[in-house]
């Protein structure tokens, strides 16, 4: 039997008797947690997914998408309000070969699930379709195909060009761009979704926070100069969603990523109290419950500015031994911020994973130096944070100048220590094979 064969054998197993081919129908979740169509909304509840008697009341055939707007049985809402994983199509899930992929997936067999989802392509149409095909771009993905999820993208968006996931699209193939050094091209497929006309504000202003976070913060490094700049570009956007009433409610997301952007480029200025003041009204705010990646992004923030007064505090050389206390107890303040976004808000963390892994590090690390290189089990933790934030960097002359720090430490602790773990090794094949499919 081959594995293709296996999983489709054993999806057959699960799925029958659950999922008939009158059991489902169109169905879709707002992001405010609303169910369309509405009249169904008060039987959802809490509910992550609806029964099989609910879709099969819910109609069939109702569903148009588009990156502008979404209708569903007559109702046309703006794209942006939509929550992309909560998306049921009726002819999708009558399809065997859909249902195989969703299995196959969901067990982490992702090649499997997008020979899967090629087949369902192949056979639907419209909506079907569409998310057939962006299920499959998704696996791919997790799979590290970097090449082909390219390619899926590509097939996606010929087929569907004004696309529900245009901007989803267009941000994996310029983050497959960057990996291969290819700024321009990353530049211009965030470009595309800019200027797309009518493009719904909550990706319209997710496109121009990416290009920002890209191409001027990252790109600035110590510069203060380019810093500010960042900053100032941060604010503009914030500026541009409170003056827009289309965007004041559906991009209220990104108006606090924009702050979170802002605050960060005020602790490169050394603005400590202004960044701690501007990420903490984010993590305040109520639209950081429903969207735990604002969480990640302004724990990794705190985490920066806590970290950096520290830095600024111990710039000068010797520190009295009775400030030591103060000084660690803060370090640790930093490390808890940073491990909320590395370990509790992991599965949303996306971008701020390497920022708050790497953060982690240097924090245990500089706590290892002022305790005179004594605590082994503080170095080891360490360690191991340098090589996991190592592993997160696709290769590049970032990955080299980090892996270079990382290995100082590493050195460090191993003549400290006397230790013979190699659970923190970074080196040059490591750089190497991370990049290989994009990560």
């Amino acid at each position: 039997m081959t594995t293709r064969t296996f999983w489709a054998a054993v999806a057959a197993l699960v799925l029958i008797g659950s999922l008939s081919t009158e059991a489902c129908a169109d169905m879709i979740r707002l992001r405010d947690g609303q169910w369309l169509p509405k009249k169904f909304h008060d039987e959802m509840g809490d509910a992550p997914g609806p029964s099989d008697d609910l879709l099969a009341r819910s109609g069939r055939n109702n569903l148009d998408l588009a990156y502008d707007k979404v209708t569903i049985s007559g109702t046309t809402i703006s794209a942006g309000l939509v929550d992309p994983d909560r998306i049921y199509v009726t002819t999708a899930y009558e399809n065997e070969s859909f249902r195989n992929g969703e299995l196959q997936g969901e067990a982490g067999a992702f090649e499997e699930a997008a020979d899967s989802f090629a087949h369902a392509a192949e056979d639907l149409k419209g909506a079907g379709r569409e998310v057939a095909m962006w299920k499959r771009v998704a696996v791919l993905a997790s799979a590290g195909e970097a090449d082909r999820t390219f390619q899926a993208t590509t097939e996606l968006l010929e087929a569907f060009p004004k696309s529900f996931y245009f901007f989803p699209a267009r941000d994996k193939r310029a983050r497959i761009h960057l990996t291969k050094g290819k700024s321009k091209e990353a530049a211009a497929e965030l470009d595309l979704v800019v200027k797309a006309p009518g493009m719904n504000p909550f990706h319209l202003f997710e496109a121009k926070l990416t290009k920002i976070d890209f191409f001027q913060l990252l790109a600035a490094g110590d510069d203060v100069t380019k810093i500010a700049a960042a900053r100032a570009a941060y604010e503009q956007i914030a500026r541009e969603i409170s003056e827009r009433t289309d965007a004041k409610t559906e991009a209220h997301v990104q108006y606090l990523k924009a702050n979170v952007g802002a605050g960060r480029c005020l602790v490169y200025e050394q603005a400590y109290d202004k960044a701690f003041a501007v990420l903490t009204s984010v993590i305040n705010d109520a639209a950081s419950v429903q969207d735990r990646t604002l969480l990640a992004r302004a724990y990794a923030g705190l985490g920066d500015t806590v970290y950096a007064q520290v830095k600024a505090e111990l710039k000068g050389g010797n520190v009295a031994k009775e400030e030591l206390p103060r000084i660690q107890e803060k370090l640790t303040t930093a490390s808890l911020h940073y491990l909320r976004t590395s370990h509790f808000y992991v599965d949303v963390a996306g971008d701020e994973r390497f920022p708050a892994t790497a953060g982690l590090a240097r924090v245990w690390a500089t706590m290892f130096e002022l305790g005179g290189d004594q605590d082994c089990e503080l170095a080891k933790r360490a360690a191991k944070a340098y090589y996991e934030a190592h592993k997160l960097l696709p290769r590049g002359e970032r990955k080299r100048v980090f892996t270079s720090e990382a290995k100082r430490f590493i050195d460090k602790q191993k003549t400290a220590c006397a230790s013979d773990d190699e659970s923190g090794n970074v080196s040059d094949d490591d750089d190497r094979d991370s990049g290989r499919k994009g990560k």
